[in-house]
């Protein structure tokens, strides 16, 4: 019984926090500042990629950019 008692709490304020998340990423304005965070992270991930080689050769690493097909500097 007391088993319980203690999980209720905390099922209760984990049911809370997913249903708060779920709302407050319905709205546009957190989907966007979520896309932004991606991006940053993604940027992040390519500098980090960059580093070895700008460490061996001085000269920047070509980026992922160029993959893109809507690049403006690609095309």
């Amino acid at each position: 019984m007391i088993l319980h008692i203690t999980k209720r709490p905390r099922m209760i304020a984990t049911v809370a926090a997913l249903a708060v998340s779920l709302i407050a990423l319905s709205t546009p304005s957190a989907r966007s500042m979520l896309m932004d965070g991606f991006i940053e992270f993604a940027q992040v991930t390519e500098k980090a990629a960059c580093f070895p080689y700008w460490l061996v050769t001085h000269t920047h690493c070509f980026s992922l950019d160029r993959f893109d097909p809507t690049c403006p500097q690609c095309m």
